[in-house]
């Protein structure tokens, strides 16, 4: 039993290292051109599958694999999209494997320095890190982009303006400003030259770049495909719109800033409480765990307590 157990703690190290590595580094390095590559490439294979006239469609892989296995199942995609969204040039099956060496590891060292069944167990959670991590990636690159992005429509309307084309303005939108609205722009821009559409390629945009803001591009565009209205004029309201959003959701989220932290604090507060009596004083709640009527109790309390959370964070949410 004893080299089994060397060699889990081996693969575990070496998964948790790996996992660390991509997920740190691969960030570090989001603006450098190798990875706004690596982005590019991944993004043609995200153009939403129900469209006709996608463009480079993603090639099956022969023999097997994880991805493979993945995609398979029906989370392949779903998996790549996160992916790809949290600004990380990974496949859904390095993904998993990397969830699955935390989750591991933790396993090993619990075994190896705890005594307590709870204790020994609940390294398992390490597997969730990932998805944490890349989940609060996904935030910020997304809100990265809408700021970013009444900047570009200024620069594709002073491109317009100039006497440059709609293709062209958006390759200069991705050639001037950073990641990750140039990456994006630069990746429509190439799809228009490989014979897509203005309208498929800045579809395919909106379904990997899921913001309201970047609808309304697409929709302006269309209309003026369709009118021959005034692009540059279209485009100047609406960037004017999206400034004043910003400055009122700013606004908003100075005064529901006590709601939300009230909410994040009573959500909190009761585990860190459980937390403490487990360490001070273990026989008093130790009968949430080994009483029947204690794990009833302890669902319950878990029910109110994301009810709670889901009743105060809605109280401190405004739509703008």
């Amino acid at each position: 039993m004893a080299p089994m157990l060397y060699v889990l703690i081996f693969l575990s190290a070496m998964l948790a290292f790996e996992a660390f590595y991509f997920l740190v580094q691969g960030r570090r390095l989001q603006s450098q051109a190798t990875t706004r590559s690596r982005l590019s490439r991944l993004a043609t294979k995200l153009q939403d599958p129900t469209r006709e006239d996608s463009i480079l469609r993603d090639k099956k892989s022969s023999g097997f694999n994880v991805d493979a296995a993945l995609d398979g199942l029906g989370v392949g995609g779903y998996l790549r999209m996160r992916l790809y969204r949290a600004g990380l040039a990974l496949t859904p099956g390095r993904f998993i494997l990397m969830s699955l060496g935390l989750s591991l590891g933790g396993w090993v060292l619990g075994r190896l320095f705890a005594t307590d069944p709870l204790l020994m167990n609940a390294p398992i959670l390490l597997g969730i890190a990932p998805w944490i991590h890349t989940g609060r990636l996904q935030v910020k690159r997304t809100l990265e982009f809408e700021k970013q992005f009444p900047d570009a429509l200024e620069l594709l309307i002073r491109a317009l303006r100039a006497g440059h084309s709609l293709s062209v303005g958006l390759q200069m939108v991705g050639d001037e400003l950073p990641e990750p609205i140039g990456g994006e722009f630069s990746q429509v821009a190439e799809e228009i030259q490989h014979g897509n559409s203005v309208l498929s390629a800045l579809a395919n945009l909106a379904y990997r770049i899921q913001t309201p803001d970047l609808t309304f591009f697409v929709t302006a565009v269309s209309i003026q495909h369709e009118t021959g209205s005034n692009l540059a004029e279209l485009l100047q309201n609406l960037a004017s719109v999206i400034r004043e959003r910003f400055k009122i959701h700013g606004k908003v989220r100075a005064l529901t800033a006590m709601g939300r932290g009230s909410a994040n604090l009573l959500a909190v507060w009761p585990f860190v409480m459980v937390g403490a009596l487990y360490v001070t004083n273990r026989s008093y709640v130790a009968p949430l765990w080994e009483t029947e009527a204690g794990h009833t109790m302890a669902i319950i309390a878990a029910i109110m307590i994301a009810f709670g959370y889901y009743v105060c964070r809605k109280m401190a949410t405004i739509r703008v």
